[in-house]
């Protein structure tokens, strides 16, 4: 059994206490993805989308050192983001602006890099309303109060925001309602500026939206508005469900006096699990093995799905490592509490053990592959790439544990 702590809920995050043994059936990922995939379940009536989880074990195909290394550059070129699906390239310019500020920043989640680039001044980075970092219940908005009005909340909706100059009689406008002990749901919409805001609150807190135009509704995400200095041009940017890993951005403008999508904002490659953003080889030999070692849970975990949620943060760690080493979040274990748990793991079975065996067996080999791609993919100087190299490989190898503190 793989020792998993119990966690408490504290709004949409969590708090980890009481310890518990939670036994896991190892060698069965046929319900990985399932389990990933609900990890933040969609609300109703929200379209559902492909959430990060880890294939079963897969075979690694080995590629030559040399045509490896080229292909690896391509990808982590190909990595920084950029703008695709453009229809109006123009209204997506600030909203990509930010986007590399955001990839840049040292937040582990691009949808959370909001603080960090707006500072006292929202408006130096065109941001005028995004997510605030904070959690549970005082999870809020950065708000440039030039731009957008803050409406008092009451009833249904704890919060309306709406765009306070309008785009040819129509504006966005930004909700967030009560869901459940996970947290809220936000709501971004298209509305005409006729409409005042008690009207609004009562037209969008009702289970049929009317009034307006949905771009995203009843979601997980914070809906993110951007203007863009030169023209003014307000444009709103759709996150996506915070359990997918390096998502596109989904940018809408206002045209016609409805949403209208301007572009999508790429962070990654096409890929469908984060541990494809490795190297081939022990790297990605080593990310199959912990995952079959997290494995799926022998019981259903209900809405908490604590199994689910660890792999979503070893799927983001893993995304991290490849592409942005320098936002690697710390597990919630020291390094000697996660080596320790592991060892006193190890000793519960003989398969258990033979897990543990081979997993050191790959690290050193592992580490050695994730060094030489900062070096040649990210371009990074020896001083620097190993001991980037060890920090993310750590952190990505503690994500997939959560052992008792003090242990």
């Amino acid at each position: 059994m793989l020792p998993i702590e119990n966690q408490k809920s504290i709004g949409s995050e969590f708090a980890l206490s009481v310890v518990i043994a939670c036994p896991v059936k190892l060698g069965d990922d046929s319900r990985a993805s399932a389990i990933t995939a609900n990890a933040l379940p969609p609300p109703a009536g929200h379209k559902k989308s492909k959430k990060p989880g880890f294939d079963p074990p897969m075979t690694i195909i080995r590629i030559l050192g040399g045509l490896a290394l080229i292909g690896l550059a391509a990808g982590a070129a190909q990595a920084q983001p950029r703008i695709t699906d453009a229809a109006d390239a123009n209204a997506c310019r600030q909203a990509l602006a930010v986007a590399k500020l955001a990839f840049g920043s040292a937040a582990p989640k691009l949808s959370d890099a909001a603080p960090a680039m707006a500072a006292d001044k929202p408006s130096a980075s065109g941001i005028v309303l995004a997510p605030d970092g904070s959690r549970g219940e005082s999870v809020g908005f950065i708000v440039d109060a030039t731009a957008i009005e803050r409406a008092a909340s009451g009833g249904p909706l704890k919060a309306l925001f709406l765009q306070g100059a309008p785009a040819d009689g129509f504006r966005f406008v930004v909700t967030r309602q009560k869901m459940n002990w996970q947290g809220d749901w936000y709501g971004l919409y298209v509305a005409d500026a006729k409409l005042g805001a008690d009207k609004l609150a009562d037209l969008l807190a009702a289970d049929k939206v009317e009034g307006a135009s949905i771009v995203f509704d009843r979601a997980w995400q914070q809906p993110w508005l951007v203007r863009d200095p030169q023209s003014l041009q307000i444009v709103g940017i759709d996150t996506q469900h915070p359990a997918e890993f390096l998502a596109d951005w989904i940018v809408t403008r206002i045209a016609d006096g409805a949403p209208a999508k301007a572009c999508r904002i790429a962070f990654r490659p096409p890929v469908e699990t984060a541990p494809e953003l490795l190297p081939a080889g022990p790297l990605r030999e080593l990310a199959a093995l912990l995952d079959e070692i997290v494995g799926v849970p022998a019981q259903d975990e209900g809405t908490f799905n604590a199994t689910g949620r660890i792999r979503v943060a070893a799927t983001q760690a893993w995304a991290n490592a490849a592409l942005r080493p320098w936002a690697t979040e710390s597990p919630y274990n020291s390094q000697a509490e996660i080596e320790n748990g592991l060892k006193a793991w190890s000793r519960k079975s003989a398969t258990f053990g033979a897990q543990y065996r081979r997993m050191n067996a790959l690290y050193p080999r592992a580490l050695a592959a994730l060094e030489a791609h900062y070096r040649t993919a990210l371009g990074k100087p020896p001083r620097e790439a190993a001991p980037l190299a060890k920090q993310s490989l750590d952190r990505a190898v503690g994500a997939h544990f959560v052992f008792p503190r003090g242990s």
